[in-house]
């Protein structure tokens, strides 16, 4: 029996340990993600049948992309005489604070702090992405119907329109030295820093300007 045990222990002592690659790539993740990072990791399978060379250097773990939320392929390399290479895999469940809906808001409606909330989701179910700050929202239009829980995307806001096409507009025109104003009318709807087609009540001239504020527009020269 002891002889027997002997031989197990020199054989095992051969091959590199599936705990140790997948100590190592545990080891990887940590040291790549970001120390206040809230996860739960679950590394996946190794067949247990697998030999490989016992590595005398120490193991080369990387990705071809940085570490995400969801599932990342890695790469666990030995570089020593006996060289091998495998792939294997880890899920990585990455937990934020995302701003969600407290109430619902209608199409349309302007979104205000009493709407938002910051609730804690698991990010690599958000395809539609998300925000973190309720300042990135406040003050912007729906634009569809949602519901209380709802996480809110870039898909779910929208720059409310400062001008609306055919209205009268105050049109600035300015530079160092001038500045002088006139009015015209709006031919398209404009948001914020938005260039839009604007017509010369006066002279019927159709220009380009830029929404400033609501009811006026700009012109630099």
């Amino acid at each position: 029996m002891l002889l027997l045990g002997q031989t197990q222990q020199s054989y095992a002592a051969k091959f590199q340990s599936i705990s140790s690659i997948q100590q190592a790539t545990r080891q990887y993740i940590i040291n790549n993600l970001a120390p206040s990072t809230d996860y739960k990791l679950k590394l996946g399978q190794i067949d247990n049948r697998l030999k490989l060379p016992l590595c005398s250097e120490p193991l080369e773990i990387s990705t071809h992309t940085p570490l995400k939320a969801g599932r990342n392929s890695i790469s666990v390399r030995c570089h020593s005489k006996k060289k091998w290479a495998i792939y294997t895999s880890a899920i990585i469940n990455i937990y934020k604070n995302v701003i969600v809906l407290s109430q619902p808001i209608q199409r349309g409606e302007f979104y205000q702090k009493n709407h938002l909330q910051l609730e804690k989701r698991e990010i690599s179910t958000l395809r539609s992405g998300f925000f973190t700050d309720p300042q990135s929202i406040i003050s912007k239009q729906a634009t569809r119907n949602l519901s209380i829980g709802n996480v809110i995307s870039q898909a779910n806001i929208t720059e409310p329109k400062l001008i609306k096409r055919g209205e009268k507009v105050t049109i600035s025109l300015s530079n160092a030295n001038l500045n002088i104003s006139a009015m015209g009318i709006a031919l398209m709807d404009g948001v914020k820093n938005q260039n839009i087609r604007i017509k010369n009540i006066k002279s019927k001239q159709i220009i380009q300007a830029t929404v400033v504020k609501q009811g006026q527009v700009v012109v630099s020269f």
